[in-house]
This record gives C-alpha cells, structure tokens and sequence, in this order.
C-alpha cells in the first residue's frame, strides 16, 4: 500500500545512477544487405560512440578499433559520421577527424585523410556518402582553421580522391554544404546548400549535377531559395528524387506551411499535404525524417501538432498502428521493414524493427532499466493561452510514484523544462530523466514555445527578432495556467534547460522573479553579444536573427535581453553546469554569470567538466549533474532555506 506523504519527501522511483548506468543511445542507423549497422553512444566508456553490425544470425560485432570514437565535428554538432559499402566501413575518428576505412580484409583502421591541410587547416567530413559502385566517397567538408589565422572556417562539398591525399572540392561558393546523396544509377549527385544569414530552416537549395566520378557537370537548382526550407533528400529506386519542404508566410492551416513530402523528376509534385511535419531542422548531418522500402513506398515521421507518429506513404498515407516512433530522426528501410532507434510514451529507447502492419521486434535495448507501470507518468499534451491573445504548447506529466501518494489539499512543485535550439521540440516519449522529477513528486511542464518545431512554419518563425521574449512569456503564461487550474504549488516552480533552453532558464529568473523560485541552466547564454563573438561559423548569424540585428546595430535590445545584466531583479537561486570544451556556448557565457551572482551575493552554485562539450556524454558528467541538480531544488524549497544566514554565494 502507498505511503502518505508530502509530495515534498517522495523519494525518487530511480536515480541518476540508475538512469545512466549501462545506457545506450543509438543513432544513424543504415541497412546493407542482410546486415544493420548503426552508431552506439557509451556513457560508461566517457561517451566513447562505436559502430555496431548485426549480421541476419542477430550477431553483433563492434568495428570501431580500440581507442577510436566515431563523430565528426563539422558545424560543431556533427552527425553523418560512417557509411558501409560492400561490407566496408568508412568513418571519422573523433580525436583526429580523420576518415578511416576498415573492412574484414583490413588487419587495422586505414586513415583516408591527411592529419593537416597543406594551408594547416584541420579537416573536417560530415555526411559521408559512397557512390553505388563503391569507387567515390563524397561528404560535405570543412576547414578549420588555427585560432591564430583568426580565420572562419569554410565550408564545401568534397571527395575523397585517393588515400592520404587532401580532398577534391566538388563545389563551394556557398556558406554551407550539406546531405550529398547518389542517384541509383551513379551519374547524378544531389545536395543542399544554403547562405548566411539564413539558418537550413529558414533557407536553402536543392541542387543537382551529373557526376563522372571525379568532376560535377550540369550543375542546376531542382528547388529552394526564396525562404523555402528543404532537408532529408534521397533518391528512391526509380530515380526520383524525394525530399521535404515548407515555405515561409503561409497561413497555419495552409499545407505549405508544414514540411511536406516533394519528389522531383523532371518536375516537382507533392506527395503528401498534410497539416503535418514531415521534415526536421538541419541541426546534425545524417538524419533522415524518412526512408524508401523496397516496395517502393515511404515510411515517414509524422508531427501533428507536437506528437509524432510513423506512417506509410503510398498513393494515400496511412498510419502504422504502433506506439514507437523514432527519438532520433533516423529511419531506414530493411526491406519492407522499418528500423530505427525509437521509444514510446512508457518504454525507453530501443532499436526496434517494425512492419508496416505494426508488429514490433525490439533489436536491443538502451538499458536495462524499467519502471513499474504504476510508476510511469505519462504525458498530456496542452495548448493554452498566452498573454498575446495567441496560443503555446506543452506536455504536462503529474507527479507518479507506486509507494508514494500525497494528501488530497497538497499541491507538488513543478520544473519547467525548455528544449535547445531554439527550434528543437518536446516530446511525449518515455524520459528516463523526466520520470526521475515525477517519481521524485515533482510536476514536469515540458514547454513548446513559440520557435519550437511540430506546429508548422508560421509558429517555428514567430520567435525571429522576438528571442527572450515571446519563448519566455509563452513558458510563464505556461506556469500561470497551472496554477489557476490549481494543479501546482506555485511557491515551488523551477526552471531548467541547456544551451537556448539554459538561457530560456535565465530569462524566466531574470524576467519574471515572482513566478520562478529556482532554476537550472546547462550551457547556457547570459550575454547575448558573448555568444556572437565566441560560437563557431554555423551559428554566428542565427543570434542576429533571433533578436533582430548585430550587436552594433541594435545594442540596446541585446542588453536588454541579456539575463547577465538583470540579476538586480533575480530573487531566486541558481544552478550552472557548463563543459570546459564546449565550442557551441562556450565556458565564458556561463562563466560570467557565476561570477556575477558571486559578486551580487545571490546564492548560486557552478560546475564545470572536463572533456565535455556541448551536450554531457559521459556517465560521470551525466550522473554528477542530475544529483546536483535534484539536491540544489531540495535544499531550495526546504521550509527553512531562507530562514538560514548562511544562504549566501559560496
């Protein structure tokens, strides 16, 4: 029988331990021939990632060699980092960001790349793609340069045109290169490429080009510009070319307002008009919204109105009745079987192969941790009202634990959770990290603000020139719904997020001190003209965007939205983790924010790791900071907190 208890003394149904000991994260999942390949994330090996191949027997063997890890860093986030041909592999190294090659004639790992360009440029490969005879291996390329030529780095589509030599520039003129893919035949290359100022979601075009294995000829825009946004091309079987598409200013309700499925072939046609996203932001290179089955019809990713399902597209789109749906936007066709790494709203992420009638055979676990049913919370979606006369959304889950319950008259405190980009998402599916809050009797409001992705282009667009102020005003009016609804305390909000959802974090403190009692930020901004003048190439001009112009043009708005300079009105303690290698938000941003509360004696604790960027990847990182975090939130909302003298910055 539960025990009756204060939400305030439930005692968590799993811990940081639990969650992050022998987790598994998978990702860029291919299939060739009777095998599968895919990449395995190991938190237990400091986020060491290896390529995995599982034969038609179901026996795995690991090909990355001892010592090596395999992600590549172009654009900081990467993705796209291996391709199979013939049973070969080629891969980036993530020490060197070198290509490799190794097959089962290969005694050791064969580097591909020079350690250095001739200009001592590192570089870098991303999308790696091979050319269905096996001879050409394309990918988009960029040089890095040393931070003494204080130089920015470029960016190209390149070849590997023999081993130990600098790449072929396929093509360049552009900012940026991405998806390269092979028609069936060999002769044809499509691609994307896009320009500053504009981010892959707001702009970019699809290219194609008759490829004689060293040269691209005939080199032609098939669609794009004019604020469409295009992502995931691929060719199906009979040569079309099959990609996702929106366009900008339409109306909500309007088709093209969402990222439709287009195949081109000598003309552009929709295959599908839905209310509906069937694309996602270019964040990481080697996702894919969709896959081709050998049928010849597609399996896709579906987003309507925030919650994801998996459908299958043939002259009509119909959906696969089944509750897994992909975590990591990464499909591929096994046949007429579906594979990718996915999770539903009670299970954890899993590699799981489906049909289209919906039958489900888990490939392997992520962990071998699971929750009594009894201790699941599951996600409600809400779309409720913002001061604007508009609407936002959000996943409510309410607090579950099976040996505890709390008095009828008790309220539990609630964390916010903001996503990153600030294009990213929520999602409905099973968190391991979301079910350690609610068992701990925590409420968890898992905010799509406006400026998330799944609502469509329209409320993806709203946030431009209005970053820090509708997404922090839409996760307010968020908490004030839940609290006239009387569904939380409100003296025990808090706030949490990393990188655009650490500053969404700050801003909530900052902005609106009398709704949030305590936050989070991982990675996050607190001046804004830091990030412009620290983060890497691919983002350099997205903040100008968001607020509305540089910071010399429009000095006075970064100010404003700068949480850094807003602590005078902070009322509430914070908590700051941050790693020391982060390139994207690097440890300056959240470096001057420690120092700032030091100095104004607010308390406040900060913490850095060691060999850690932008997003934690190792066990270590990962379990030190929920501890910290749940501790901080418990000492916080203790009866006594403030009573204490000693609440002071350390």
């Amino acid at each position: 029988m539960a025990k009756i208890l204060p939400y305030a003394e439930w005692t968590a149904a799993l811990t940081p331990e639990q969650i992050f000991s022998g987790s598994l994260k998978f990702s860029e999942v291919k299939s060739e021939g009777d095998s599968l390949y895919w990449l395995e994330q190991r938190p237990s090996e400091k986020g060491r990632t290896v390529l995995i191949r599982r034969d038609s027997e179901g026996d795995e063997r690991e090909l990355t060699p001892p010592g090596m890890s395999v992600r590549t860093k172009v654009h900081e986030y990467g993705g796209g980092g291996y391709t199979v041909k013939h049973g070969t592999v080629y891969f980036v190294n993530d020490k060197s960001q070198r290509i490799y090659a190794y097959g089962s004639s290969f005694r050791t790992a064969i580097a591909l790349t020079p350690e250095k360009n001739a200009d001592g440029s590192l570089g870098k490969y991303a999308s790696l793609t091979i050319s269905p005879d096996g001879t050409s291996l394309v990918f988009a390329y960029e040089k890095e340069f040393p931070p003494e030529k204080k130089k920015e780095a470029e960016n190209y589509l390149g070849l590997l045109e023999s081993p130990g030599k600098e790449v072929l520039i396929l093509a360049k003129g552009r900012d940026f290169y991405a998806d390269p893919c092979f028609s069936p035949d060999g002769k044809k290359l499509a691609w994307l490429q896009w320009n500053h100022p504009r981010m892959p979601w707001d702009e970019t075009e699809l290219m194609l080009a008759d490829f004689d294995g060293k040269k691209l000829r005939n080199i032609r825009k098939i669609e794009g510009g004019d604020g469409k946004s295009i992502c995931w091309p691929r060719f199906d079987k009979r040569g079309r070319l099959i990609f996702a598409m929106d366009f900008p200013e339409r109306k909500e309700q309007d088709s093209e307002n969402y990222w439709n499925l287009y195949a081109y072939d000598g003309t552009v046609t929709a295959l599908t008009s839905d209310k509906a996203e069937f694309g996602t932001p270019h964040w990481n290179f080697g996702a894919q919204s969709f896959t081709i089955l050998e049928n010849g019809s597609i399996a896709a990713s579906r987003i309507t109105q925030g919650e994801e399902s998996l459908v299958a597209i043939g002259k009509n789109v119909e959906l696969i009745p089944t509750d897994w749906v992909p975590t990591r936007s990464n499909l591929a066709a096994h046949g007429n079987e579906v594979i990718f790494a996915g999770a539903t709203s009670k299970g954890g992420h899993s590699l799981v192969k489906i049909t289209l009638t919906g039958d489900v055979e888990i490939l392997k676990k992520g962990g071998a941790l699971e929750l009594g049913k009894k201790d699941i919370s599951l996600a409600k979606h809400l779309s409720y009202p913002t001061r604007d006369g508009k609407k936002a959304h959000a996943f409510l889950y309410l607090p579950r634990n099976a040996q505890f319950s709390a008095p009828k008259e008790d309220k539990p405190g609630l964390i916010v959770m903001a996503h990153g980009g600030p294009t990213s998402r929520a999602s409905p599916s099973f968190s391991s990290v979301t079910q350690f809050w609610t068992s701990s009797g925590y409420a968890v409001l898992d905010c799509d603000y406006r400026g998330s992705t799944g609502y469509g282009r329209a409320y993806r667009d709203a946030l431009y020139e209005k970053w820090g102020v509708l997404d922090i005003q839409d996760v307010a009016d968020g908490v004030l719904y839940l609290i006239k609804e009387g569904l939380v305390d409100e003296k025990r909000v808090a706030v949490r997020g990393g990188s655009a959802g650490g500053y969404v974090a700050q801003c909530c403190l900052t902005q609106f001190p009398d709704i949030f009692k305590a936050g989070a930020s991982y990675y996050g901004i607190g001046n804004l003209k830091t990030i412009v003048e620290t983060t890497e190439k691919f983002e350099s001009r997205y903040t100008q965007r968001l607020v509305g112009g540089s910071p010399e043009k429009v000095p006075a708005i970064y100010k404003e939205r700068s949480p850094l300079f807003h602590l005078d009105k902070l009322k509430a303690p914070m908590i700051l983790f941050q790693g020391e290698d982060d390139k994207i938000v690097p440890p300056a941003c959240s470096r001057e924010v420690a120092e700032a509360l030091k100095k104004k004696g607010i308390f406040y604790a900060y913490y850095e790791y060691k060999n850690e960027g932008h997003g934690f990847r190792s066990k270590e990182a990962n379990v030190d900071s929920l501890t910290k975090e749940g501790a901080f939130y418990r000492r916080v909302f203790s009866k006594d907190f403030y009573k204490l003298p000693q609440q002071k910055a350390p």
